[in-house]
């Protein structure tokens, strides 16, 4: 998340385009498998075409997959979980608390995976994300997620990489401080194409993909945080590949309000 020009995710990349823009997510995850051989519309059916690994990307490889326990002193204190829901509110002046971990976090069915890469959402995000895709695979676009839910310490090793890579200026344009990433909420995920070598480009709002869910995100539940110009609003260069779930009612209305995703929650008082 968050995380507004294009980048690749090498940092040569990253040098050749100076406004160029980052996942925070520096590379593959170790030991996720590549797609699986069913996804369609329903849960299982004909197989999504075959793709070529992705280029080997920078360390540091974020965390396994697996969800993460809540902090042992939350549980031994009994603490209340902090009030989420999915309409919160995380941008640069509103965090979650280190210790947050969603309560529902589901592993992504490995079809819906870019090769290499893992990753976990809550159920509500992950059973809409999956129709998603299936419904994009049917209509010709094999669409899949490079990355979704993020813990604060992976998002704070990411953070200090981007900021290693950058420079701190730079790398606060295209990369949250941990606590501050919508990744963390277990409802955003970053999604790509082998059209782009499953690398996150602002290349990827011009392919048929792209174009696809920029169309239909919103019937689903989604909602593009980053879009392109709104950087002074959102704090964010311009990413066409993070899409948050914030339920298909309120996807709607945020779509018809013709609002950022920031400014609508802000309206709607989350």
């Amino acid at each position: 998340m968050p995380i507004g020009a294009s980048v690749l995710f090498g940092a040569l990349s990253i040098a050749a385009q100076a406004c160029g823009n980052s996942s925070e997510d520096p590379g593959p995850r170790a030991g996720s498998s590549t797609p699986a051989a069913t996804r369609s519309a329903t849960p299982s059916a004909a197989a999504p075409s075959q793709s070529p690994p992705p280029a080997a990307e920078p360390e540091p490889a974020p965390e396994p997959s697996a969800v993460p326990a809540p902090p042992a002193a939350t549980a031994a204190t009994g603490a209340p979980a902090p009030s989420v829901s999915l309409l919160t509110v995380v941008d640069k002046q509103h965090a979650l608390p280190p210790g947050y971990v969603p309560p529902d976090l589901a592993p992504l069915a490995a079809a819906y995976l870019a090769p290499g890469f893992g990753g976990s959402l809550s159920a509500d995000a992950k059973a809409a994300l999956e129709r998603m895709l299936s419904d994009a695979y049917a209509a010709g676009h094999d669409i899949y997620v490079r990355s979704a839910y993020r813990s604060y310490a992976e998002q704070e090793r990411t953070f200090a990489y981007w900021v290693n890579v950058l420079g701190e200026l730079e790398a606060r344009r295209v990369s949250a401080e941990p606590g501050h990433s919508e990744h963390q909420l277990g409802t955003a995920a970053d999604l790509t194409t082998a059209d782009v070598d499953y690398d996150l480009t602002e290349a990827f709002a011009e392919t048929p993909a792209g174009r696809w869910l920029a169309e239909n995100e919103y019937r689903y539940g989604f909602a593009l945080s980053y879009p392109a110009g709104a950087e002074a609003v959102t704090g964010y260069a311009y990413e066409p590949w993070h899409y948050r779930y914030i339920g298909p009612d309120q996807a709607a209305a945020w779509r018809s309000s013709g609002l950022t995703l920031v400014e609508y929650l802000r309206a709607v008082g989350g």
